[in-house]
């Protein structure tokens, strides 16, 4: 493993996604730009659909608790 790089080096990396080859200065970034976009896209719609999926449960555990 590389030691701690100082912030201002830039390192060249290869997209996990993808594969290319992108520059940038976080040691911890593993997609390209345009890869990131879309994995974070995707991210958040998960997120969203468990959230949705929570909410109704919840809603269907009161209406179930306020039937009986």
């Amino acid at each position: 493993k590389p030691g701690i790089l100082p912030l201002d080096e830039t390192i060249v990396k290869q997209c996990r996604r993808c594969g290319a080859t992108f520059t940038t200065k976080s040691r911890i970034r593993k997609r390209c730009d345009a890869c990131q976009e879309v994995v974070s896209l995707e991210k958040q719609k998960k997120a969203n659909a468990r959230l949705k999926a929570r909410r109704a449960a919840k809603r269907r555990a009161a209406l179930a608790a306020k039937s009986n």
